[in-house]
């Protein structure tokens, strides 16, 4: 594993990567001649996805030449079998892009390939100002400042804190997220999200806007199915850097993860009261 040193570097040439990329990708958004085509999956790829993958890729090379990329457009290129690999998603919420919704985001990590632990993670969101950056063992900051799951939370008179009072109960009163109804059916969990939808102050907080919220407690925990591993990179080591949790469980289809991630207690209480625990 990487010395802190080193990790402190790697992550400041990974928040580096995301901010440059936002460059062409602020651009093309909202442009009235932005040209769409559709991946083998069905997935929407615009020139906004591939020029900040390439921007990404230059500036992760020129200081780590010897570590390969996965990236979600040109897929892995460089050598498979070492230490660790950069794990690269260059536009996060390509549909919200695509339609003027400034929640899409960049994501970097860095992973170490033998343990599969995230190292370092970025979530970058460029139309809203905010860079949540972390790195294993040197916490979760947003813009330079610390950011922890339990903030929000703890910030509202009356409403239960973390771990004082029954997570059943704080249910009721902490903001819950959960991905695209798509995400729930694709993964055969449809009827987790019409339990989620029930709950009073459920958002549809998708793709790494909704991650970067739990890292800041503004939600207290994310139900997130039916992920690539590019969406959950970087959230794996930001939220535990964050003093928060998070649960996986392989999804229906190989590859894929299902993902609750957020205030410990709650995530923990919402694996079991969904059953995927």
């Amino acid at each position: 594993m990487f010395d802190p040193a080193t990790l402190a570097h790697a992550l400041e040439v990974a928040v580096k990567a995301a901010r440059s990329a936002a460059i062409p990708i602020m651009e093309h958004f909202r442009s009235a001649d932005l040209e769409v085509e559709s991946k083998q999956d069905g997935s929407p790829v615009c020139v906004a996805d591939r020029a900040a993958e390439e921007i990404i890729r230059e500036t992760l090379r020129e200081s780590f030449p010897g570590i390969p990329i996965l990236g979600e457009e040109e897929g892995h290129l460089g050598a498979k079998k070492t230490p660790m690999r950069w794990i690269v998603d260059p536009l996060d919420g390509t549909i919200s892009y695509l339609r003027g919704i400034p929640l899409f985001g960049t994501v970097i990590a860095l992973e170490d390939q033998e343990t599969g632990q995230a190292l370092v993670g970025v979530i970058h969101l460029p139309a809203l100002g905010e860079t949540y950056a972390g790195a294993h063992g040197l916490g979760c900051f947003c813009n330079g400042q610390p950011v922890d799951v339990r903030m929000g939370v703890d910030t509202f008179p009356g409403l239960p804190k973390a771990g004082e009072d029954d997570p059943q109960l704080a249910l009721e009163h902490i903001v819950l997220a959960g991905g695209d109804p798509l995400q729930f059916r694709l993964a055969a969990c449809g009827q987790d999200h019409a339990r989620l939808v029930a709950s009073p102050l459920f958002r549809g907080y998708s793709d790494c806007f909704g991650h970067a919220m739990v890292l800041r407690g503004a939600v207290g925990v994310m139900v997130d199915p039916y992920l690539n591993e590019w969406d959950l990179a970087a959230s794996r080591v930001l939220v535990r850097e964050a003093k928060g949790d998070v649960f996986l469980r392989p999804s229906i289809v190989e590859g894929r993860v299902d993902a609750i991630v957020g205030r410990a207690d709650l995530v923990d209480h919402v694996a079991r009261v969904l059953g995927w625990k």
